[in-house]
């Protein structure tokens, strides 16, 4: 087991966003070498003063981008950070003719995708994206073929920095999407054994105080039948007892057929006229939701009615499966509207595109109806 879980949660690894942070700021440090270089060698004919404000242009531009990668990827770009951006934007364009270094528009042209978002990315991108043709056709107007070259390689290096920031934001949401899922399915387990607690347990001990009660009423008229009944409750306790120690492993898996197999042996012994007409439905959803219906309904009948009869009906009508549990007790008013267990049978119901309903008819009885379409393969 511990193997499995093991090979289970390698195969699910995915890279962290800081991959994708290291290799955008690693391009960024590439263009930036790149710049800084090209700077450097013709600082003899740009003048010193003019390399030192191109240099730090070059420092300040790529500075921005890995600031609004990494803000945009947590879903935040801050005011100020959206100011030195917009700032930051001009200013790696205008290095274009101020010192003939082409590497920070493709890092201009990543900003404004990073800033910009939603119906207006593509304008700007495309605004700025125009700019930089028109600085880099005026900075080498004398050779058009060169300057071609140029602008394929803004947008070359301009698309990889964007893919980047989009991986490093797409990673950050599914890290937050498997951990959400976790507690999803932490939440469907703790519901799964509060359901099965009320379900099977509840049961156990309303069977088992019943017939605790008919021993005491019959411990000084039968011996023997009340001994009989004290019996009964051991098996049912320790039926109980099993059942609890299966929730901890999993669900209690009852099918329909054994649900009723139960009533009906529940009903013979406490002198309840039972009468059974089921159609097993093949459907195993179906089937499931039945059983717990079964289950709940005849756990409310023994703790709050008194019944003579009840009956069970499983069949198909009018596309749909239809389940009828109806019993002649005095029932109270709050059966129906109160409670765990009819509102969770109701949501069950409802997940397959079904209704519930829980209420006294006219004939005096207390009647649970459920109807389940039938599926495409049915």
């Amino acid at each position: 087991m511990t193997a499995q879980i093991g090979s289970t949660r390698s195969r699910d690894r995915y890279p962290s966003e800081s991959v994708a942070f290291a290799a955008t700021w690693l391009v960024v440090v590439l263009i930036s070498f790149l710049g800084l270089t090209n700077i450097v060698d013709r600082r003899v004919d740009t003048g010193v003063p003019v390399a030192v404000v191109a240099a730090a242009i070059v420092v300040f531009v790529g500075t921005i981008l890995a600031l609004a990668q990494y803000a945009l990827a947590h879903n935040y770009v801050g005011p100020r950070l959206r100011i030195a951006g917009w700032v930051a934007i001009p200013l790696g364009i205008i290095n274009i003719p101020l010192s003939e270094t082409w590497e920070t528009c493709c890092i201009s042209v990543a900003i404004a995708a990073t800033l910009v978002r939603g119906r207006w990315a593509g304008l700007a991108i495309g605004g700025v994206f125009a700019l930089v043709t028109a600085a880099t056709v005026y900075a080498d107007r004398d050779d058009e073929l060169e300057a071609f070259g140029i602008l394929l390689g803004t947008v070359g290096l301009a698309v990889v920095l964007i893919a980047f920031s989009e991986l490093a934001r797409s990673l950050i949401a599914l890290h937050a999407s498997r951990e959400e899922v976790a507690r999803l399915q932490v939440d469907a387990e703790r519901h799964r054994i509060s359901r099965d607690l009320h379900d099977v347990i509840g049961r156990t001990l309303v069977t088992a105080l019943l017939r605790n009660q008919a021993a005491i009423q019959l411990f000084s008229v039968d011996p023997e039948r009340a001994r009989e009944q004290l019996d009964h409750v051991h098996q049912v306790l320790s039926a109980g007892q099993a059942d609890l120690r299966r929730l901890t492993t999993g669900p209690i898996l009852a099918d329909l057929a054994s649900e009723l197999a139960t009533v009906e042996a529940m009903c013979a012994r406490l002198d309840i006229v039972c009468h059974a007409e089921v159609e097993p439905p093949e459907d195993e959803d179906v089937d499931r939701v039945f059983a717990a219906i079964v289950r709940e309904v005849s756990t409310n009948m023994l703790k709050h009615a008194h019944p003579r009869r009840c009956s069970v009906r499983v069949a198909v009508e009018s596309e749909s499966h239809v389940l009828q549990f109806a019993n002649d007790g005095v029932t109270h008013g709050e059966i129906s509207s109160s409670g765990t267990g009819i509102a969770d049978l109701t949501d069950q119901v409802a997940q397959l595109g079904g209704q519930l309903t829980a209420d006294s008819s006219s004939g005096g009885e207390f009647v649970v109806l459920a109807r389940i379409p039938l599926s495409k393969g049915e």
